[in-house]
């Protein structure tokens, strides 16, 4: 396969995704044995950067229970999660600065602790996934000082983020899923901001998104054997909060501070009586991260997509 490039944006698709359940895995699923992730909060288990992290626990999540990249590994059966995702971490700190290892930094890692000893993970290019999550902290660490909505900055990010794609791809990986950036404008930290920051932080992450997806189509058109998928968090997010009732939230941007605090990646059944319910009945956890029930709709809508590819 040369080549296979989706951006899923169908909403009729990520809909019946999202409410349905999980779709049998087939396609490239079907021989996928393991999932690799780099990315920021949305994605880590706790693991700091440091060190390798194959011998990293799953010590925190973002999500206060499983998030998207352990439910997607739960849901697609028979595969091992690597995580190598940092929290806070951006694509190149040199553009958009973040302390935590960029990913540069982490596909460093990939390449010292993990590429090289098949007999610690056993992967090939045909039977793992590699999974790239940045922009969050891209455009949230940025647009406030950006010329308009961060076109030439965010493109020198991007350049710099598919770099260091490429040297997955030099190091063997051939099967990649690039997940673009939720609205989270429409959460508690861009609503906080007032209607003139909220409106540009919107625009902004509109930007990093079709960049994303142009840059991504550009990249994979030039690479042999390669297969690529973008999905579309964006526009699923935004189906969920505009319809959040029809997904069983009580609420499309509210939080409790009780479930803000937590930081487990298993869910505490614990129901605060101060709150709209359980956790489940929030699409956020706090004012920036997306809620385990949430990422569920999340893993599920990527399972979708990639059952699509032959």
């Amino acid at each position: 396969m040369a080549l296979t490039f989706l951006v899923c944006n169908h909403i009729s698709l990520l809909f019946s995704a999202a409410l349905a359940a999980a779709p049998a895995v087939a396609s490239i699923l079907d021989s996928t044995r393991f999932i690799f992730t780099f990315g920021d909060s949305y994605t880590t288990e706790g693991w700091n950067g440091s060190g390798d992290p194959l011998s990293a626990g799953v010590t925190w999540c973002s999500s206060a229970g499983p998030n998207w990249a352990r439910q997607f590994t739960t849901l697609t059966k028979n595969t091992q999660l690597v995580n190598l995702a940092v929290s806070g971490a951006t694509s190149d700190k040199d553009i958009v600065f973040a302390s935590p290892p960029d990913f540069r930094s982490q596909v460093t890692s990939f390449t010292t602790y993990v590429a090289p000893f098949p007999d610690k993970v056993a992967w090939t290019g045909n039977n793992s996934i590699f999974t790239v999550s940045f922009g969050t902290n891209d455009v949230n660490n940025s647009y406030k000082n950006t010329d308009g909505n961060g076109t030439s900055l965010y493109s020198r990010d991007l350049d710099s983020y598919f770099a260091t794609v490429d040297r997955l791809y030099a190091a063997g990986a051939r099967r990649f899923l690039f997940n673009n950036v939720v609205p989270f404008d429409r959460a508690q930290t861009g609503i906080s901001q007032g209607p003139t920051l909220q409106a540009k932080l919107k625009d902004s992450i509109l930007e990093f998104n079709s960049q994303l997806a142009s840059k991504a189509q550009t990249y994979c058109a030039s690479k042999a054997g390669i297969t690529c998928a973008v999905f579309d968090t964006h526009a699923l997010f935004t189906i969920v909060m505009d319809n959040f009732r029809r997904f069983g939230f009580a609420t499309p941007d509210g939080v409790c501070n009780s479930y803000a605090a937590r930081g487990s990646c298993t869910v505490d059944p614990t129901v605060d009586s101060t709150c709209l319910g359980p956790i489940s009945a929030y699409v956020w956890k706090d004012g920036l991260h997306p809620a385990t029930g949430a990422d569920t709709l999340w893993a599920k809508g990527v399972i979708a997509q990639l059952s699509t590819i032959n």
